[in-house]
């Protein structure tokens, strides 16, 4: 009886180590899954050929809110995996002041995003084609400018984010 008892609290012990080890946050106090990550979604990013103020047009995306719509470029590339996805404040190191959201791309999309985002930083800027929408369930959830090319996989997202903003955009990238 006493052998019953201790074999069911060890699988019990068991399990929820398990749990921990596999749960969506990582344990990182709700800032977003860490990694590696399969997303629940596939997060497409895709060049903008331009962007215009809604109601959206027939042949455009809307955003979120529908109060931008955003004509695509061919050019695109969609990612069902990521190494490490998470909101953070960043350090003294760099010159951004409010949170930011990190994401690290296998080495295969690190390689195809470097050739995206170096196409976007040669567009011009002003008809929104320094732009690369990211879309997740067909919602264009954020449109960042590209400055230069990303190359590495080494991805910084930054805004005006505040917490609350920036693991808003890590729950709507990662479909959590």
């Amino acid at each position: 009886m006493i052998v019953v008892g201790l074999l069911t609290f060890g699988l019990l012990l068991a399990g929820v180590a398990v749990f921990l080890a596999v749960r969506d946050d990582g344990g990182n106090g709700g800032e977003g899954p860490r990694g590696p990550v399969v997303l629940r979604e596939p997060l497409t990013f895709q060049l903008v050929a331009e962007q215009s103020a809604g109601p959206c047009a027939s042949g455009t995306v809307p955003d979120g809110e529908g109060t931008t719509c955003f004509r695509l470029g061919p050019e695109r590339m969609t990612v069902e995996r990521v190494e490490r996805i998470e909101a953070t404040l960043p350090g003294p190191e760099n010159s951004h002041v409010g949170w930011t959201v990190q994401l690290e791309l296998t080495p295969a999309d690190g390689a195809e995003f470097g050739r995206l985002t170096g196409e976007a930083a040669g567009r011009p800027a002003e008809t929104g084609g320094r732009l690369i929408a990211m879309i997740v369930g067909g919602t264009v959830i954020s449109a960042p400018m590209v400055q230069g090319p990303i190359t590495g996989g080494e991805v910084m997202i930054s805004g005006d984010f505040d917490r609350a903003g920036a693991e808003d955009l890590v729950r709507r990238m990662t479909g959590r």
